[in-house]
């Protein structure tokens, strides 16, 4: 009934079944474009598109779109509009969906930084800010190239001989190792060997227990998910991976060194100087701040892992596609890094803030983040608020409604940036008045308001150095037919469907991940230089 009264109402809803509610239309969107495309990312991008087979009484495609797919989930609503989006994430933030703490149960146990709310919220927020600073990143900055240097040899084993082509190989997983390892550096001030043949065996164990994370439509899979073994399953792990970091928590909690400090010791520091204030209690983290570190860490790991994975490979697919865009990167790094690649490591290490200069390897991040944003944010509606809707006098609720932004939609919209489809770097770098210069609050590439991204700063300088790394010594290109002639050899379907136009489309069943792990190959440069 919530949704005939919405239609009661005079707002715009998909054709609705009493019965099926719109799981005929989600079926359709898994028919017209992938059957592994991700919904959570890219339905409301869909009904963006479509919108006029959807709605053919409306002039215009409406700013939210309600789904019902009761019983699987709770009601949905989409906002393809920015000023929608921003009324929830910046002007009243609202708490996160039950949803997301739902799915980040396997690894924080619903206590992690995305599910928390209010004053508990802003108090852990408040003391891990300071590690993920631009100002503290920027000392890790050496331990960071540690790390990407790794993944500069990784990819060299991966090219051919002779400038050669190398073999094709899953890009996602190579670049999802990288994101372990930098998040092990400047979390826990060590080496956690993702990018090894030995990986740590906290490495192992996170892994596995990702795979027990998954927003699902699936009623198998539902019924699984709440069974007793399951979730015995899930607590054993978790605490096989709180075994783990407990020796790197106690470490920094009594750590004094004159080593960069990391997350942990920043937010040791911050809650140690409110204990102080209080004067109420030993100046000494107790085992309940010791465990909630230890969730917190757990996201920063997933996070890391989130971001930099699926977006690593993007960048490379975009540079695929618009060479000349491979050719300004390089005049850049030339202009600022020196013109011999190999010595471009020393001079960041020597001066690290080298990199705000940057400034169109920067544009190349945000556009492909644009292009394909690598998150989204999920909101729990309430009573008490309703979005305003230009030209409408009604209020459109969000009572009983889990909120998407579907950033990708925005970000396509040809009112907020000039030419949608096409890449341009330069429209980050215009200035106020050009056609290009993207309005305020628009780009929401780590999301927007007081609940973004917190580790953004980390994820930029990872993806600057990773392309100063390569674009002046590798080819790298997406390798499709050689992808397809080994799933064949192997006896395993071959899958070439393209979602507008593009093979390696979004998949995954909560967070993104590029079509069957971004295949690809590299091939050597500059042969004879790293």
């Amino acid at each position: 009934m919530k949704f005939r009264r919405l239609q009661s109402q005079g707002i715009p809803i998909l054709p609705h079944s009493f019965l099926l509610g719109h799981f005929l239309i989600v079926i359709q969107f898994y028919r017209d474009w992938a059957f592994d495309a991700n919904f959570i990312q890219t339905f409301g991008f869909y009904i963006s598109k479509y919108w006029q087979k959807f709605f053919p009484n409306e002039q215009e495609c409406p700013p939210v779109v309600y789904v019902d797919v009761w019983p699987i989930s709770r009601p949905m609503a989409f906002s393809l509009q920015a000023y929608v989006s921003n009324q929830m994430e910046i002007g009243n933030s609202l708490p996160k969906s039950p949803m997301q703490g739902e799915f980040l149960n396997p690894i924080s146990n619903g206590k992690d930084l995305n599910c928390m709310h209010g004053e508990e919220w802003h108090m852990w927020r408040s003391r891990f800010n300071p590690g993920f600073s631009r100002t503290n990143i920027r000392t890790w900055i050496p331990a960071i190239i540690e790390e990407v240097d790794a993944f500069a040899d990784v990819l060299k084993g991966l090219s051919g001989g002779d400038g050669q082509w190398g073999q094709v190989f899953p890009f996602e997983q190579i670049s999802s190792n990288l994101a372990f390892d930098v998040t092990g550096r400047v979390v826990l001030d060590t080496r956690l060997n993702s990018q090894s043949l030995y990986p740590s065996p906290f490495t192992i164990a996170y892994r596995e227990q990702l795979s027990r994370m998954e927003i699902t439509l699936s009623p198998r899979k539902l019924l699984w998910r709440i069974t007793p073994l399951f979730k015995l399953i899930v607590r054993r792990k978790r605490n096989q991976l709180f075994k783990h970091l407990r020796p790197f928590i106690t470490k920094g909690i009594n750590d004094a060194s004159n080593r960069p400090r990391t997350v942990i010791r920043s937010a040791v520091e911050e809650y140690t100087g409110e204990l102080g204030v209080e004067g109420t209690r030993a100046n000494t983290p107790d085992d309940a701040f010791i465990e909630k570190v230890f969730y917190q860490l757990m996201i920063f790991f997933f996070g890391g892992d989130d971001a930099l994975s699926i977006t690593i490979p993007r960048v490379f697919r975009q540079l695929q596609l618009n060479p000349e865009c491979v050719a300004k990167l390089q005049a850049e790094h030339d202009a600022v890094l020196g013109s011999d690649p190999s010595l471009a490591a020393e001079k960041i290490r020597e001066a690290p803030h080298i990199l705000d200069s940057l400034q169109y390897t920067l544009g190349v991040i945000k556009e492909t983040l644009r292009m394909n944003p690598a998150t989204i944010t999920i909101r729990e509606g309430q009573p008490s608020f309703n979005l305003k809707i230009n030209g409408e006098d009604k209020p459109w609720p969000t009572d009983g409604f889990d909120l998407f932004d579907s950033s990708i939609t925005i970000h396509h919209d040809p009112a907020n940036f000039v030419d949608p489809l096409k890449f341009i770097p330069e429209r980050f770098s215009a200035l106020e008045g050009d056609k290009l210069h993207p309005a305020r609050n628009i780009w929401r590439g780590f999301q927007l308001g007081p609940r973004k991204c917190i580790g953004q700063e980390l994820a930029v300088v990872v993806l600057k150095l990773v392309l100063v790394f390569t674009v002046r010594n590798f080819d790298i290109e997406m390798a499709w037919d050689e992808w397809d002639k080994v799933r064949e050899l192997q006896g395993l379907k071959v899958d070439r469907r393209t979602v507008e136009g593009e093979r390696m489309y979004t998949t995954g069943k909560a967070t993104s991940h590029p079509k069957d792990g971004a295949p690809m190959h590299v091939r050597m440069r500059n042969l004879g230089k790293k």
